[in-house]
């Protein structure tokens, strides 16, 4: 088919093929899971969403959404309502259109490029205020990813996240590649807030980057296959406990400044 243009069924079954689920190519194209489904059945030839597939499936991500289609009158054809929705139908958006990378205001932004293997890297840009909605959306989305590589490891197969980290004054950092069921276990000690327990790894790591000055405004994360080893299933029946390991210059010099203070503290209480 090297001269042939593939059609929206087979661009659908490559994905597939490299670990794209069926919702994530929904959530690409700004369509139910259904019509991918249907695309996938043969139950439609998909040929509107043909052009974003191919991009997809050639790059790894999509910068246009195909357009919705219309009436004879111009208006958009409606679509089937959500379930419990009073009307059966509902005239949609019409997100169609080429999107641009460059930040817009101070919302959420992600944005996913699929590798082989199921592998895939996740891009997010957070806004700056605590107490901002997007930085809600981004957390939950984060601990989504994590979750999803965790369900997606195989029998000989571990997924593993790599994270790495955009702090406000424009400082990237990488905090350590974990096995994405260790991970999500982390985030959940840590109270289920993947960003809070991102905070605190790079809080251990770097000695002079104050964590509660400087947000975090970006994050991406990076998730590949590995081969299992012994030692995953040995870590895995242990039930994932926290790995003893050599302190880093950072934390070396934060845990020799902390007990310098512990020890000025006790001697000032004893003058007292």
């Amino acid at each position: 088919m090297a001269d042939e243009q593939r059609s929206a069924q087979d661009l659908v079954r490559f994905l597939r093929g490299r670990g794209v689920s069926t919702s994530e190519i929904a959530a690409e194209l700004h369509r139910s899971p259904r019509m991918v489904r249907k695309i996938l059945n043969g139950e439609t030839s998909g040929a509107l969403y043909r052009s974003t597939l191919e991009e997809l499936a050639t790059t790894g991500r999509a910068s246009s959404v195909p357009p919705r289609r219309r009436l004879k009158s111009g208006g958009l054809v409606p679509v089937r309502a959500k379930a419990g929705a009073k009307a059966k139908t509902v005239v949609p958006e019409d997100p169609g259109g080429t999107y641009t990378a460059a930040r817009q205001g101070g919302a959420m932004q992600a944005s996913t490029t699929y590798m082989a293997e199921g592998g895939r890297q996740v891009e997010l840009r957070l806004p700056k205020g605590k107490t901002a909605k997007g930085r809600a959306l981004a957390d939950a989305e984060i601990v989504k990813q994590i979750r999803n590589a965790a369900k997606g490891q195989a029998k000989e197969n571990q997924k593993k996240v790599r994270a790495t980290l955009t702090f406000a004054n424009g400082r990237v950092m990488e905090v350590n590649t974990y096995n994405a069921s260790t991970m999500l276990q982390r985030v959940n000690e840590a109270g289920g807030s993947a960003l809070e327990w991102m905070r605190g790894e790079s809080k251990n790591r770097y000695l002079n980057l104050d964590v509660s000055k400087e947000p975090i405004t970006g994050v991406t994360l990076t998730v590949f296959s590995d081969a299992k080893t012994p030692e995953y299933e040995t870590f895995k029946a242990q039930g994932r406990p926290r790995r003893g390991r050599a302190l880093s210059p950072a934390e070396e010099a934060r845990a020799a400044q902390k007990a310098r203070l512990e020890q000025g503290q006790r001697r000032g209480r004893r003058r007292s």
